[in-house]
């Protein structure tokens, strides 16, 4: 899809009456940056041709793009942070469908830090006092560890805490790496 004014409107008004993330292109992020780019150049452009001349409307409209622009990321990250908090506290869940590029790395992040919040907190009540930080290397499915409670689903590449008895099954079974 081409990215241009009415397309961001759209994702903006999406976003702002949705509770979930609005699917957008997995490149969203790079095209909002080339037009964002694209339109401060044709502002440039005209403003060097008028000479003194800067029209008030043509740079409102550029600060209402990067206002617009801002907005969205705000509520998507919001989304996604709110997503992993849920999922942290029910101790399942998996990244929002419609997440992409930083918002993914960024649920897993927040999730991976409540978990490990949660667990400094309420120890064997929630997870184990005894944390390893382990690099997950193939994506695990949701699964109930040894101590009977429910780990997972995990991505590759995702940093994760969990209880040392759980980290060294995945090890050994070569879907994870310890870093911690």
């Amino acid at each position: 899809m081409v990215m241009d004014f009415q397309r961001i409107k759209d994702v903006h008004y999406g976003e702002k009456n949705s509770n979930t993330l609005v699917r957008v292109e997995p490149d969203f992020y790079r095209q909002l940056r080339e037009f964002i780019l694209e339109e401060r150049e044709k502002l440039q452009r005209r403003m060097e041709a008028s000479g003194t001349d800067i029209d008030p409307v043509l740079v409102q409209a550029y600060k209402n793009l990067l206002s617009i622009a801002k907005e969205i990321i705000t509520m998507r990250a919001n989304k996604v942070v709110k997503a992993a908090v849920t999922d942290a506290f029910k101790g399942g869940g998996d990244v929002p469908e419609e997440a992409i590029e930083w918002e993914r790395e960024l649920y897993y992040k927040v999730r991976s830090t409540v978990e490990a919040a949660i667990g400094n907190v309420v120890g064997n009540g929630g997870r184990s006092f005894n944390l390893v930080h382990v690099r997950i290397l193939t994506d695990i499915p949701l699964f109930v560890g040894p101590d009977l409670k429910e780990y997972g689903p995990y991505r590759a590449g995702e940093e994760v805490p969990l209880p040392k008895e759980v980290a060294e099954i995945l090890v050994k079974k070569g879907q994870a790496e310890v870093i911690g």
